[in-house]
């Protein structure tokens, strides 16, 4: 592929993560970021079996430093930062009242000041050459609240704020930032929501996804693929005008 326009996804090595680094790989050089580096090297591998190119940075958002070495991956290649996607992320219910201490920190940690860190580190590059995507991968948790899911409501509101606020202060600088709020993925966060409702309410496997099919009016779960094709779109410019806004892709609910 001949093109010096490099984009960096966190969380790129499964999931969500791993569908927008297909989606991106035709169009752009891709340094990804991950905590597994099988799962990374496998989707790195398999992009430049396909003809694209694709480096990787083994390292915890949490960590100021792991931003820091996905930007020199992309200097020392001599590569241009287009687009940022801040995809990595965790979840995790519980009651408000009994809620840990530690467990709100970490994910404050790697939902709100992981995706900061990038954030901050690529805005630099993208000044220089005054043009940038930053997309950042919310949830419709970003847009309304959930019972025993307060903290995990929190931090993705706190990631449409940061886009509202950017979309502000760099958007006449060139650089448009645009949060993607997604129901239910089917990804192994969702997975694991599908086995609570087993255990919990004593349902078979085909009820409890049912179940949660039924929370989208389109009754369905949403694909990986399908979230990396709105984040292709945002990379390619195509919805510029929705500077700040966040793209809500849960069926109409």
């Amino acid at each position: 592929m001949n093109t010096r326009r490099a984009t960096i996804i966190t969380g790129g090595g499964k999931g969500i993560g791993k569908a927008i680094c297909q989606s991106l790989a035709s169009s752009s050089n891709l340094v990804i970021v991950g905590r597994d580096q099988n799962a990374l090297q496998n989707v790195s591998s398999d992009i430049q079996a396909s003809g694209g190119v694709c480096k990787f940075v083994v390292g915890d958002v949490k960590d100021p430093q792991t931003a820091k070495e996905a930007i020199d991956q992309v200097l020392k290649n001599g590569w241009q930062l287009h687009s940022l996607v801040c995809n990595a992320g965790i979840g995790g219910g519980g009651n408000t009242d009994s809620y840990a201490a530690n467990k709100w920190m970490e994910m404050f940690d790697v939902n709100v000041h992981g995706t900061f860190w990038f954030v901050q580190a690529a805005l630099p590059l993208m000044l220089s050459h005054s043009e940038g995507k930053i997309c950042i991968v919310s949830s419709v948790a970003g847009v309304k609240g959930f019972k025993r899911q307060a903290a995990y409501s929190a931090s993705k509101h706190a990631l449409v704020g940061l886009a509202k606020s950017l979309a502000l202060e760099y958007g006449k600088k060139g650089i448009i930032t645009i949060p993607v709020c997604p129901a239910f993925v089917m990804t192994d966060m969702t997975e694991r929501v599908i086995a609570g409702l087993e255990r919990y309410q004593n349902l078979s496997r085909a009820d409890a996804e049912a179940k949660v099919r039924s929370t989208n009016p389109l009754n369905k779960i949403i694909t990986p693929e399908e979230v990396a094709e709105a984040v292709a779109l945002i990379c390619a410019g195509k919805l510029d005008h929705m500077n700040g806004n966040p793209l809500v892709l849960n069926g109409g609910e």
